[in-house]
């Protein structure tokens, strides 16, 4: 049997967040397709502060072994982005070096780093998800097993640091989302290892009530909707300001689901519903005119790839290369590249129910036929044990 070590900055059912959940689920799918996983993470839920919240310590949840290591730091995310700005700014004299950064960053857990380094023997190959941390870039240095890395990589200040070098070019292999993650790489790294285009899995939920979101939450007009944290940087300032005009000439809602990290205008028709169910999210989008994924720089958004699953179309920003990709590869929805263009493409999928079904139609053969769970964990698997059993 094969023992994985998986290193991830958070992990747990009630962690919201991309590279956490692809952990989770592929953690719990390889140890169910007969590896031994255990997961490396720290006590933090909060991407923010990283404050010390679960207990120090191992517990299993679905039959995946847990190891908790506190964080010796806590982040104020005023002073790192005041920080952040400086040093990523090219006209600067930088005050810290990378590696001063990558604490800065966090979460710090010399616990979590000194345990692997220690107990590495007793495992045959370590999987790092997401490239930007703290718990990747520092495991990775004093680690002599195998490995392989998730980067979840997007055009961004910190993937063109020199230390990343290291943290892209050492593992046996690297797992990309989707193509123009792996492009992304390739064009600036050297890369030794293997690249594979695993890709992700998404639950395919069938015979979805679409009316169950609207009873629950009050919902009686035709609605868009935007699911993922509410935050700048998200692209959401220009779906607010599409969305005003689209109103004036359409009795039509926008749904905002997800945590609330900046003020939502106060607009006739915009709705936020915060945190919802599984079963109402699926409802949600099942239901939805379409859905909207304004953000400039996405790894894989897998709300994307949700919407789909749902047959629902989706508006994409034409600036992230990614959901350029799915677009151009499914056909299930339109680009924006700004507040008048994502009226007009709302306006074509509004105005034609049998274009809207279309789209909602070839999404979802897309989705099913490259975003499997059996598929992904086939291509996952494969070399992992490859690796595994060349080196040890």
């Amino acid at each position: 049997m094969v023992r994985i070590g998986v290193v991830v900055q958070r992990y747990g059912e009630d962690v919201i967040g991309g590279a956490e959940t692809l952990s989770r689920d592929i953690s719990e799918r390889l140890n169910a397709s007969g590896f031994d996983v255990t997961v490396f993470t720290t006590t933090a839920k909060d991407y923010i502060t990283w404050k010390n919240h679960y207990k120090s310590g191992e517990t299993i949840l679905k039959g995946v072994v847990i190891r908790r290591f506190p964080v010796d730091v806590e982040r104020d995310m005023d002073v790192f982005n005041t920080v952040s700005s400086s040093f990523f700014n090219p006209n600067n004299k930088k005050d810290i070096t990378e590696e001063e950064w990558i604490d800065l960053q966090g979460p710090v857990s010399t616990k979590l780093v000194d345990t692997i380094q220690d107990e590495q023997d007793k495992f045959d190959i370590f999987i790092f998800f997401t490239y930007l941390y703290y718990t990747t870039v520092k495991t990775l240095k004093v680690l002599k097993k195998p490995s392989v890395l998730f980067p979840t990589a997007h055009e961004e200040p910190p993937i063109n640091m020199k230390l990343m070098k290291d943290v892209f070019e050492k593992p046996d292999a690297l797992f990309f989302l989707t193509g123009a993650e792996m492009d992304l790489v390739k064009n600036k790294f050297s890369l030794i290892g293997r690249t594979i285009l695993s890709r992700t899995g998404v639950d395919i939920k069938r015979n979805v009530d679409e009316s169950l979101f609207r009873r629950h939450y009050g919902i009686v007009s035709p609605f868009m909707l935007y699911a993922g944290r509410i935050e700048k940087g998200k692209g959401l300032e220009v779906l607010f300001d599409a969305f005003v005009e689209i109103r004036k000439k359409n009795m039509i809602d926008l749904v905002l689901m997800g945590k609330k990290l900046m003020d939502i205008p106060e607009s006739d028709g915009i709705k936020y519903v915060g945190f919802v169910s599984e079963e109402d999210k699926a409802s949600a989008f099942r239901g939805a005119v379409c859905s909207v994924q304004p953000s400039p720089m996405e790894s894989l958004s897998i709300t994307t790839l949700e919407s789909f699953s749902q047959e629902t179309p989706v508006l994409v920003n034409s600036a992230c290369e990614v959901l350029m990709e799915h677009i151009k590869l499914s056909g299930g929805g339109l680009p924006f590249g700004n507040s008048d263009e994502l009226i007009e493409s709302f306006n074509t999928i509004y105005t034609s129910r049998n274009k809207r079904n279309l789209m909602g139609r070839i999404g979802f053969d897309y989705v099913k036929k490259y975003y499997s769970w059996d598929e992904v964990i086939r291509r996952i698997s494969i070399p992992i044990r490859e690796i595994s059993n060349k080196k040890n």
